[in-house]
């Protein structure tokens, strides 16, 4: 997209926003973006699970089951 800015973006996202990433995915360094993106989005979660790799949802279901849990009920009244 011509002269479409995403960090410009990024700080007008109202809505409850997380982000999850594990420390060991060293392929594109996500846990290093998400510290940039969830800088940009106003009130944003930002959880990193040590030693999860690309595959984070696979590697540690339970734990990404109760991170979802306590972010939707906590953020559910801001809808």
């Amino acid at each position: 997209m011509v002269g479409w800015h995403c960090q410009v973006q990024l700080k007008v996202i109202a809505k409850p926003t997380l982000v999850i990433t594990g420390t060991d995915d060293n392929r594109y360094q996500p846990h290093v973006n998400s510290l940039k993106i969830v800088e940009k989005i106003p009130g944003a979660w930002l959880v990193q699970i040590k030693d999860a790799g690309p595959a984070v949802m696979d590697q540690y279901p339970e734990e990404i089951g109760k991170i979802l849990n306590t972010f939707l009920s906590t953020t559910a009244q801001s809808n």
